[in-house]
């Protein structure tokens, strides 16, 4: 049985989104085609009652909305911090819990750590690497069902982040990198980047979209195909532990926020200039011409130290023996504002037009996994635009490309057709006042 799952997400108590209704998200998990959502924060105490009041127990382990059919599993994203090198190492990551009870004695044990659990990822502070690894693991002792995932690895915030960076995942988390199974690509790498990487040829690759919406355009942006015997926690726990992933939905990490070396326009001393840099282009020294602090390092550059740091010998571009099936898409909302030329996602005509293409195929997921033939003869039955069909084919061929592509927490410039060459980037541009010009 494949199940598509999304297991990262995030209520309004992490910021950046007022509170999210349980509705919406079942609502919009049925017209992007995921079975098994997190809930996010399920460690905040205000989510974590929100949820025991609004969730049944349906399956082993997974929940409802009361008496609707969605099915929803307690998630939370925590940071952990320590002493790393000549300063502190912050690294995101995801813990998926099998019941209430799991996660009321996580709370009790956090509480006994002195971690204040008072917003949506809690900070837990350690001193060194031993002392992540004792934490960690005393959270995966509560049950032996908690699963720990590192989350979006390659970001600055991941394990193999730019910040105070580390050349193994066991000089972060120490001994209880046993205990790890999985890791998440995040949205700005993807199989074929992480296979530059030796160590993560024993781990399982899981996509999910880090959402902190019921929104069209951010939930499900990304995903992971399980396969299991049955929709139960533990099955798809296990799943995840022996590799039984079918499949995974990745944005295109050209796109992701962290892709490409680079400053964005707006930090100090820039106004509105900004750079960007494939490695080979990247100043040797890493400082940004325009201002001359240090560049934010993307995850491209990051994932060939890493090759070399641990002697890989893939090129980019072959996949690891152990990877599996893997899509690149954009949410459908955006092909269809960009293909109608509408800057909003949420518009009434782009609305509309997903509604109906949504009718035909029961939900997004599906479209990205259908033949080509088959999209062409539903679609032109709904009497839509020839522009339209064309480019949900070509992004479903990959036919589709970010330029310039992300860069220090901005997102790439979506266009459909043709490949930027990420290797061949070198862009310092901008304004001075009452001038444009090249730097």
């Amino acid at each position: 049985m494949l199940i598509n799952c999304d297991f990262h997400s995030h209520s309004g108590y992490a910021g950046g989104v007022g509170q999210i209704s349980l509705l919406d998200l079942e609502v919009a998990m049925e017209k992007k085609g995921i079975d098994v959502f997190g809930t996010g924060d399920c460690l905040h105490p205000q989510w974590r009652e929100f949820l025991k009041d609004n969730l049944v127990e349906r399956k082993e382990g997974l929940f409802s909305n009361k008496d609707n059919k969605a099915r929803f599993m307690l998630q939370t994203e925590v940071i952990f911090t320590a002493a790393v090198g000549s300063g502190r190492k912050s690294v995101h990551t995801v813990i998926l819990f099998p019941s209430f009870e799991s996660v009321e004695n996580t709370c009790k044990l956090l509480d006994g750590m002195g971690v204040k659990n008072t917003i949506g990822r809690p900070f837990i502070k350690c001193v060194d690497r031993v002392d992540v690894s004792n934490r960690l693991s005393k959270i995966l002792d509560v049950d032996d069902k908690i699963e720990a995932i590192p989350a979006h690895v390659m970001t600055p915030q991941g394990v193999y982040g730019s910040n105070n960076p580390i050349d193994k995942m066991k000089d972060f988390y120490g001994a209880a990198t046993e205990r790890i199974t999985a890791v998440e690509t995040g949205l700005s790498a993807d199989p074929e980047i992480l296979s530059l990487i030796p160590e993560l040829d024993d781990y399982s690759l899981i996509s999910n979209s880090d959402a902190h919406s019921a929104a069209l355009n951010r939930m499900g942006r990304e995903f992971t195909t399980v396969d299991t015997t049955s929709v139960s926690y533990g099955n798809i726990i296990d799943s995840i532990r022996k590799n039984k992933i079918a499949r995974t939905a990745e944005f295109n990490p050209t796109e992701g926020r962290f892709f490409l070396t680079g400053h964005r326009a707006g930090k100090k001393g820039h106004n509105d200039a900004y750079c960007v840099f494939s490695p080979k282009y990247t100043p040797k020294d890493n400082k940004c011409p325009i201002c001359s602090k240090k560049l934010t390092i993307g995850v491209l550059a990051r994932a060939l130290q890493l090759k070399e740091i641990q002697g890989g010998t893939r090129q980019f571009g072959e996949l690891s023996p152990s990877t599996k099936d893997f899509v690149r898409m954009v949410p459908l909302v955006e092909v269809i504002a960009h293909s109608i030329g509408v800057l909003s996602v949420v518009s009434v005509k782009v609305v509309e037009l997903y509604e109906k293409i949504i009718g035909i195929f029961g939900n997004e997921a599906r479209i990205w996994f259908e033949k080509d033939e088959t999209i062409r003869k539903k679609l032109a039955s709904a009497e839509l635009s020839d522009n339209v069909i064309e480019n949900i084919i070509k992004v479903k061929n990959d036919d589709f490309c970010f330029s310039p592509p992300g860069f220090d927490g901005t997102y790439g410039k979506f266009s459909i057709g043709g490949k930027e060459d990420v290797f061949n980037v070198n862009l310092i541009s901008g304004y001075v006042p009452g001038q444009k010009r090249l730097f």
